[in-house]
C-alpha cells in the first residue's frame, strides 16, 4: 500500500527531470496535497491494522472451514474449476498488464512469475487456517486495476514517462527509452507493487485448490488439478478467439470465485460489491478518443491524430 500511494508524486517528479524540466508551480501544489490526503490514509491504515489483523484471520478461519464442509461428492468438479481458474485468471493478468504498460508486454515472465509465486505460496499454506481470504482476491485485483490505469491513463501529460522507460541497459529496447540515473526508482517501485500486489491476488487462489486436492487422494487430486488447468487455458484461447475484452475475462472469474466464497452475508457482499467496482474501473472510458480493439493476441488502439491520419498502437506502444 505504501508503494502503490508513493508512485504518482514519484512518478510525476522523475519524470519532469527525465525530460529535463521542472514541475509547474501548479503540479507541485497538488502533489503536496496528495502527498498529505496519501499520509493520512496510510496513518489510518495502521491505526486499524489490528482489527484487520483479527478480521483477517477470522474470515481466513471461516473460509477454511466453509471448504472442508462441502461435499466430497462435489470435490471431483471442485477441483478441476478451481485449477481452470487458476490458469485462466493468470493468463487474463498477463493479458492485460501487458495492455497498460509496454513493460509487461516485452518482459512477459514478470508477469508469469508473479502469478506462479502467488500460487505456489497458496498451495503451500493450504493446510493452514490462516492466510488471505478468498474474498479479498478480488479487491487486490481491483486496486492493481485502478493503480495500473490511473498512473498511465489518468496523470497528467508526461507525468508518467519515467515508468514507460526499460529499467536496465539491453542491446535492443525496441524503441523505449532507457533508464537514467536517479529515475530507475519510480520503475522498480512500480515493478514491485505490482509483482507483490499480483502475488497477493493469487495466493487465496492457490490456498483455495490447495485446501480442496487435500481431501482427497494425492494421485487423482493431481489428476483433476492438471484436467482443470488445461480446460482453463483453453477456455482463455476460446474467448479470445471472439475477440473479448478484459471485461468479460475478469467478470467470468469473479463469478466463480464468488461461487466459492464463504456463505456469509458480509464475505458474499463484500466479494460482489468488489466485483462490481473491478468491473466499473476496467470499463471506464479513461480514454474515448481511442478505439481499443483486443485481439487474440494483443491490445490494439486506434484514433485519428491532429493530422487526420489514423494513428495504431500495439499493446499501448506506437505503431504505426
Amino acid at each position: 500500500m505504501l508503494g502503490s500511494l508513493a508512485l504518482p508524486p514519484l512518478a510525476a517528479i522523475s519524470s519532469a527531470r527525465s525530460l529535463g524540466g521542472h514541475l509547474s508551480p501548479s503540479a507541485e501544489i497538488k502533489i503536496t496535497v496528495y502527498c498529505l490526503v496519501a499520509a493520512a490514509v496510510l496513518a489510518g491504515f495502521v491505526s486499524l491494522q489490528g482489527r484487520i489483523a483479527t478480521w483477517l484471520a477470522q474470515e481466513s478461519g471461516e473460509q477454511a472451514s466453509f471448504l472442508d464442509s462441502l461435499p466430497s461428492a462435489f470435490l471431483p468438479l471442485a477441483i478441476p474449476a478451481v485449477a481452470g481458474l487458476s490458469l485462466f485468471l493468470e493468463l487474463a493478468v498477463i493479458r492485460w498488464q501487458a495492455s497498460v504498460f509496454e513493460f509487461f508486454a516485452f518482459y512477459k515472465n514478470f508477469s508469469l512469475l508473479a502469478c506462479f509465486a502467488g500460487l505456489g505460496i497458496g498451495y503451500a499454506m493450504s493446510r493452514n487456517r490462516e492466510g488471505v481470504p478468498l474474498c479479498l482476491a478480488i479487491p487486490l485485483l481491483a486496486w492493481q486495476f485502478a493503480l495500473l490505469i490511473f498512473l498511465r491513463r489518468g496523470m497528467p501529460h508526461g507525468q508518467s514517462y519515467s515508468l514507460e522507460m526499460i529499467p536496465f541497459r539491453e542491446q535492443l529496447n525496441m524503441g523505449l527509452p532507457q533508464i537514467k540515473s536517479v529515475q530507475f526508482v519510480a520503475i522498480y517501485l512500480l515493478l514491485i507493487a505490482v509483482f507483490i500486489l499480483t502475488v497477493l491476488a493469487f495466493l487465496p487462489i492457490g490456498q483455495l485448490c490447495g485446501r480442496l486436492m487435500e481431501r482427497t487422494k494425492q494421485l487423482k487430486a493431481y489428476g483433476l488439478n492438471l484436467l482443470g488447468s488445461v480446460t482453463g487455458v483453453s477456455f482463455m484461447v476460446f474467448i479470445s478467439y471472439f475477440w473479448t475484452p478484459p471485461l468479460v475475462w475478469f467478470g467470468i472469474r469473479f463469478l466463480v470465485l464468488i461461487f466459492f466464497v464463504v456463505r456469509s452475508q458480509k464475505s458474499l457482499l463484500f466479494a460482489v460489491t468488489a466485483a462490481v467496482l473491478a468491473l466499473l474501473i476496467l470499463a471506464w472510458p479513461v480514454n474515448p478518443l481511442w478505439h481499443s480493439v483486443y485481439s487474440p493476441y494483443q491490445l490494439l488502439e486506434i484514433a485519428y491524430g491532429e493530422s487526420g491520419l489514423l494513428r495504431i498502437h500495439a499493446a499501448g506502444h506506437y505503431y504505426q
